[in-house]
């Protein structure tokens, strides 16, 4: 398993069907595929018209052995400048 590929594919998921730049932060086996850690810019027109710091999304992917992405979700928002997360109340 080369994990420059897996790492390729959950980024180009993530540009061609989320619209979204990836920055992969984390890669971990399990027993049949990968969890993949992902942080993206969150678009937000509010935040950039009131010239506020950018938003960040925390994102996991599930990822077959077979690097089919079987899944994704957010798990947490971020201020750009913070270290720790904000709450997620979607």
């Amino acid at each position: 398993m080369d994990i420059q590929q897996l790492v390729n594919d959950v980024k180009t998921f993530f540009q061609s069907i989320l619209q979204k730049e990836a920055n992969v932060i984390g890669v971990r086996r399990r027993e049949n595929g990968w969890i993949v850690q992902v942080e993206t810019i969150e678009d937000s027109d509010y935040q950039r018209r009131r010239a506020l710091d950018d938003v960040v999304g925390l994102y996991e992917v599930e990822v077959s052995g077979k690097l089919e992405i079987l899944g994704y979700k957010r798990i947490g928002l971020r201020e750009r400048d913070e270290i720790g997360q904000i709450d997620d109340k979607e």
